[in-house]
């Protein structure tokens, strides 16, 4: 549409900022410093390239979208900012801001899942159903239960739901399917908050925790940090897919590529267990570990991977990730299978003959 043919209150407006205040009514639980800090940042380079949606209200304005924004110009102390006007019932901009707010990847599960029951319970005509708020918001149905599921977790517990756009569990945080699975397994609340703290204080990978969650949920009379302390002495395991077993064992796949930083435990001459599922059917010794993007891959890493050509692994990995993105940075763990002996009732590894290059 031509600028011509656009209402008024579309065009975007030059607004003094002291003219505009805060949302009113925006659902937000809170607002991540230090990404605010960052947007100062570039809007004080570059200047506000989004700009706001704002509605007139007395002699001045209040914003309806981009209250981080309208924090970060604050902060940068921007006098003049780019803005377009529109009017808003209050029941609009609840609305707006619940769906704008739920779309958001910065948000927890827990505040996603907050903010779905809001526009719920405030617009229940609109939104009788989960269905109905799943297909307004345009994820699955699947996903909107899974949400609302964290809704029963106890409240301190649901503080320390990490962010979903996270890709590593920040240290305070837990991610929300370790603490569904605490709740799940262990029943008394406080015993679920305690659980839940621990993991959060330790960074405790996802599938170390959920294995703790089980020995604790076994022996509720064995102390939290006992059982901790046990599994976090054991060698790590990695995990590996049923038709890995085989190539391990026979000495052809001698190398892993992960997308993730692999655990502090996973270094060179460290001992892992590789496992499908428990018990563990291997050890392995790490040789090395090294990071190269997915392009650089060649025959031979497709082979160490496990006996395939390139073409071959690169379907592997389509099945197991989605896509071959051959920009991402992966973490390469080359180790060989050891044999364990006992000695004086102590494990011994010995070498292999296998090796990877």
């Amino acid at each position: 549409m031509s600028l011509e043919g656009k209402e008024v209150s579309e065009i975007v407006k030059e607004v003094e900022l002291s003219k505009i205040r805060p949302n009113r009514l925006n659902p937000r639980l809170e607002i991540n410093v230090e990404r605010l800090n960052e947007l100062a940042e570039s809007i004080r380079q570059v200047g506000l390239l989004e700009p706001l949606i704002v509605r007139p209200f007395e002699d001045g304005y209040e914003v309806v979208v981009g209250e981080r924004r309208y924090r970060a110009c604050q902060q940068a102390n921007v006098k003049i900012i780019p803005a377009i006007i529109r009017e808003y019932t209050d029941d609009q901009v609840i609305e707006l801001n619940l769906i704008e707010n739920i779309q958001r990847e910065d948000l927890s599960v827990v505040e996603k899942a907050k903010s779905c029951k809001q526009l719920k319970d405030r617009f229940p005509e609109k939104y009788p159903t989960w269905q109905s708020v799943a297909e307004k918001i345009a994820v699955s149905f699947e996903t909107v239960k899974v949400w609302v599921r964290t809704l029963g977790l106890p409240e301190e517990v649901q503080r320390l739901v990490a962010p979903r756009e996270t890709h590593r569990v920040p240290e305070g945080r837990i991610d929300y399917q370790t603490a569904l699975h605490v709740v799940e397994r262990i029943k008394e609340p406080e015993k679920q908050v305690e659980m839940a703290k621990k993991i959060a204080e330790r960074r405790i990978s996802q599938r170390k925790a959920q294995r703790i969650i089980r020995e604790v949920a076994k022996e509720p009379e064995r102390p939290i940090e006992e059982v901790i302390t046990r599994i976090e002495e054991e060698p790590y395991e990695l995990p590996f897919r049923l038709s890995h077993k085989d190539p391990i064992l026979n000495g052809i796949k001698t190398q892993t590529s992960r997308k993730g930083i692999p655990d502090p435990k996973i270094k060179q001459g460290a001992i892992v267990h590789a496992a499908v599922w428990e018990p563990h059917f291997a050890d392995l010794r790490v040789k090395k570990i090294e990071r190269k993007r997915l392009k650089y891959f060649d025959e031979e890493d497709a082979k160490r991977e496990g006996g395939y050509t390139l073409d071959e692994f690169k379907k592997v990995w389509k099945n197991i990730h989605g896509e071959w993105d051959e920009d991402l940075w992966v973490y390469i763990i080359h180790f060989e299978k050891v044999s364990k002996v006992l000695v004086m009732g102590k494990r011994v590894y010995t070498g292999s003959s296998e090796s990877s290059t």
